[in-house]
């Protein structure tokens, strides 16, 4: 049987590397549409209107989005330095200093 490596750091890492892999710029809209489908099930979810916050007060913000290989979704706003993370129907939440720093690092070699 193959047991699953629970380290944090190794965690992080590998969540690193898919974001490195998967993450593209997004535009407004197309961050609009992410936020759409996040809520479609559920209009009165508690972090949408979080979500249509950090859309609104980054009308003109470069949009930075990836995935992990087990489903995390982060969204980085590089003029703003600020983030979130979402597990779709499951939970989301503010982008912490490490995520951040990780995806300044990350984008710097886009």
């Amino acid at each position: 049987m193959r047991t699953e490596n629970l380290d944090p750091d190794f965690i992080l890492n590998e969540r690193r590397k898919a974001v490195e892999q998967s993450i593209r710029k997004l535009s407004h809209a197309e961050l609009a549409a992410v936020g759409e489908t996040l809520f479609a099930k559920n209009a009165a979810h508690p972090w949408k209107q979080s979500f249509d916050q950090f859309l609104s007060d980054n009308p003109y913000g470069s949009f930075y989005h990836g995935t992990t290989h087990d489903q995390f979704q982060v969204v980085y706003c590089s003029e703003q330095d600020k983030g979130i993370w979402f597990l779709p129907e499951k939970g989301m939440g503010i982008l912490g200093q490490r995520g951040r720093t990780a995806m300044k690092e990350i984008i710097k070699h886009l």
